[in-house]
């Protein structure tokens, strides 16, 4: 039986198939789209909000009635700032109030610092235009040229809250100061990059794709160190209102 002619059949199929997907040519695309803020600064100022925010010892305030005001906390990200203000106050037990007059104290938050700055470095030859002052002088743009370039953008937030009874209005409770920072480093060597660290990372990144980390030891998410005892929060004054008024201040 001859079965040379099916097998000549089916390698010319085959054939004729990888010569037809040669010659096909195709293309892909992806849209993206771009936002008035990037991520990056929203991470970083997030972040070193969140940092400052872990600072806070509300306990001080556990099983009290408070009303949170927010009014000196505005922000650019205000529903994040708002939001994780009342989660904190909430985990450490404290009794948060919608109106004031479902309120004992009155519990009144201040930013006094939320955003970011940024600075860069260049090891090369900078873009250099040329202008068109000498006669038979070529004009143009002679375009950057780095070995390396180091661009670093840093947030900052720092915040500050206090209570006072509001019967009385009499202070107490005071938080201290909170301060924390984040940042995000983008490093070019030759040309190739960006390499990606900092605070906001888990670990280096090379174009998005994570480097190990020497050692193994996972870097730190906050830049900031412990604040010192003097800012530790301070215990309350006994309030000024009455154990009989507690029945006044349910929701």
């Amino acid at each position: 039986m001859n079965t040379s002619a099916p097998r000549f059949r089916s390698s010319s199929l085959v054939g004729l198939c990888i010569a037809m997907a040669a010659a096909a040519t195709g293309c892909g695309t992806t849209k993206t789209s771009g936002t008035v803020r990037t991520g990056t600064e929203q991470l970083l100022l997030t972040n070193a909000w969140d940092t400052a925010l872990t600072k806070i010892d509300f306990r001080p305030l556990t099983g009290v009635p408070v009303y949170l005001d927010t009014t000196n906390a505005t922000a650019v990200d205000q529903g994040w700032v708002v939001s994780s203000l009342k989660e904190a106050m909430l985990k450490q037990g404290v009794l948060l109030r919608a109106k004031p007059e479902q309120a004992q104290w009155i519990v009144e938050a201040r930013i006094g610092a939320y955003g970011t700055d940024a600075s860069s470095f260049l090891l090369g030859i900078p873009q250099t235009t040329i202008p068109p002052s000498f006669t038979g002088v070529p004009t143009g743009t002679i375009p950057e040229i780095s070995l390396v370039k180091k661009s670093d953008q840093k947030a900052v937030a720092k915040l500050a809250l206090f209570a006072y009874d509001r019967t009385s209005g009499q202070l107490v409770w005071t938080s201290g100061t909170s301060q924390a920072k984040s940042n995000a480093k983008d490093v070019y060597v030759g040309g190739v990059g960006p390499i990606q660290s900092g605070s906001i990372y888990r670990s280096p990144e090379f174009i998005g794709m994570q480097l190990p980390l020497v050692g193994g030891a996972s870097p730190a998410l906050a830049t900031d160190k412990p604040r010192d005892a003097a800012d530790v929060a301070a215990s309350p004054l006994a309030p000024s209102a009455a154990a009989s008024d507690a029945q006044s201040f349910a929701p």
